[in-house]
């Protein structure tokens, strides 16, 4: 049996120009050319690639990378041939093995595309990888034009600066969830192939960092919080990552704060203000927390800190318009979140403030209007597309344009992205709506899905509780507000005011909600049309505090 044996007696610099050669024959006779390159290391291949992509750019060619993160993109053969510029292009393919079986199958199925279609590509393959191709696509095997092999282990010190220099490659942008995860596993295996030695300390650090930041996105966050520890610790031990360390508390601030973890984010984020005063992103941080915490001068003050030293980032603007909405201080809202757009108007998030704002004033169809562009801006995930959605309900609530708010909910359900509590949220909310339009038996059916979702969140036993009261099902009222009263230590001042008027309790409720609208005056527009405040709606201090019920 015959088995690939690395061809260590010829140079690197030899082999890369293998491939060069086969690519520029294929590009002077326009004719395609498949080439595989086996590695067994990601820096041996990094230094591979780089080379190909420098002769390939002296030729006038264009490079694109083809990553396969999961079976859903894994039809190569079609995916290059709907590339727009294929006869300038050479492409780097990666990344098979996440897409199996079907990137398999499509190789096998689809080679002729590849020579129909003139292409060009360099299939980068792990050893494993070139064993499976050759047994799971044994026709696109035959179909190769050239196996070139660079399994040889990478110098240290090469490795070391290659992978400081891979790590951060792509780690800021905006990516899909099967992207990130192929980051994180290319980046583990970066890891993995660095000893454990002082001269790689630097660029472990690097790496664990950015994993870091990768798995806080992925919202794992005790994963987020190991590699950052021990980023952290790696970078103190180098004389010259104070910046680093810098970003690290920072990253560590956003973690713990997620994780309502609030006093251990407010050090985390001082720490690294403390580091790095010029840095805008800890003052921010800063300020998203002292918002959590209802301390809004505090996260005022952070805000516009964090735009002076830095004016230009958008969502510093987004974040301080959204404080003053919170204060009711609606004309200061509108200038932040229209500077945010001035600064990007690719940027969703201000366009959900301002509809939020003008939702608040009753200017609902500008309110429409913002929502529906923050819609078509793209950018969103499946979770913050629900969040406009929703917004967009309360919107069509206001208006009477019930049907609407039904249509709004369910695009809300359909779209995914949400966990067990917040989907229930959107099953409460949906169960409210039908209680506005008497349509109770509906009501019940979405407050029961909204309990099985989540059972241990109060404000859901109260809405249940409060149709229950309302269709005279006394003895299931009893049970669901005597459990959404011993559940709601912990919720805010404005809900435990719905729960308290429910449970006919005026003078509590009206305690709780003084003490909400203090905090936040926006959600008083809110309140004069919340259901659950039906039960103390005709009490004349309940006007008082929230104006006339708009009907």
């Amino acid at each position: 049996m015959q088995t690939m044996k690395p061809e260590l007696d010829e140079p690197f610099a030899e082999r890369v120009d293998r491939l060069a050669r086969e690519l520029e024959l294929a590009i002077r006779w326009d004719r395609p050319s498949i080439l595989l390159a086996v590695y067994s290391s990601e820096f041996v291949r990094a230094d591979a690639e780089a080379a190909l992509e420098a002769w390939l750019h002296e030729q006038g060619q264009e490079m694109a990378r083809i990553q396969v993160t999961k079976p859903a993109d894994a039809d190569v053969p079609l995916r290059l041939r709907e590339w727009p510029d294929r006869d300038r292009t050479v492409f780097f393919v990666s990344g098979l093995r996440r897409g199996e079986p079907t990137s398999w199958n499509a190789l096998n199925v689809r080679r002729e595309y590849l020579v129909e279609d003139r292409i060009r590509a360099v299939f980068w393959l792990t050893e494993g990888e070139a064993t499976e191709l050759a047994r799971r696509a044994p026709d696109f095997w035959a179909f190769r034009h050239r196996t070139v092999e660079f399994v040889e282990p990478p110098e240290v010190g090469r490795a070391v600066r290659t992978a400081r220099e891979l790590t951060w490659m792509g780690f800021e942008e905006k990516i899909s969830p099967e992207e990130r995860r192929a980051r994180i596993a290319f980046r583990k295996q970066l890891l993995s192939e660095l000893p454990d030695s002082p001269e790689t300390a630097a660029a472990r650090a690097d790496l664990h960092y950015t994993l870091g930041g990768l798995f806080y996105f992925e919202r794992d966050y005790r994963a987020a919080l190991e590699h950052l520890q021990v980023a952290l610790e790696l970078a103190q031990q180098t004389g010259d990552a104070q910046l680093l360390q810098s970003w690290i508390h920072n990253s560590l601030g956003n973690v713990y704060a997620d994780l309502g973890r609030h006093e251990d984010a407010i050090a985390e984020y001082q720490k690294a203000i403390k580091l790095d005063p010029d840095d805008a992103y800890p003052h921010n941080g800063l300020g998203n927390v002292y918002r959590d915490l209802g301390r809004h001068e505090e996260a005022i003050a952070e805000f516009q800190q964090a735009i002076e030293l830095d004016p230009s980032l958008a969502y510093l603007h987004n974040n301080l318009g959204a404080v003053y909405r919170d204060l009711g201080r609606q004309e200061e809202a509108i200038s932040a979140f229209q500077r945010a757009i001035e600064l990007d108007p690719t940027y969703a998030y201000p366009h959900n403030g301002l509809g939020n704002v003008y939702r608040d004033l009753g200017r609902h169809e500008e309110a429409i209007t913002e929502y529906q562009k923050a819609i078509e801006l793209g950018g969103l995930n499946d979770h913050e597309l629900a969040v406009v959605h929703n917004n967009l309900v309360a919107v069509y609530r206001d208006l009477g344009r019930q049907e609407e708010a039904i249509a709004e909910y369910r695009r809300v359900i359909e779209l995914g992205g949400l966990n067990d509590h917040e989907l229930a949220v959107v099953h409460n909310g949906l169960g409210n709506v039908y209680r506005d339009l008497g349509r109770q038996k509906e009501a019940i059916v979405a407050y029961q899905s909204a309990i099985e979702l989540d059972p241990t969140d109060a404000v859901l036993q109260s809405s249940f509780a409060a149709a229950c009261r309302e269709m005279g099902r006394e003895e299931e009222y009893e049970t669901h507000i005597r459990r959404a009263r011993e559940l709601m230590a912990n919720e805010s001042e404005y809900n435990k005011a719905c729960i308290e008027s429910i449970a006919g309790n005026v003078d509590v409720a009206l305690e709780h909600l003084a003490k909400a609208l203090e905090k936040a005056p926006g959600l008083r527009t809110w309140a004069r049309r919340d259901p659950d405040f039906a039960f103390i709606r005709d009490e004349p201090r309940f006007r008082e505090l929230v104006g006339e019920y708009l009907g």
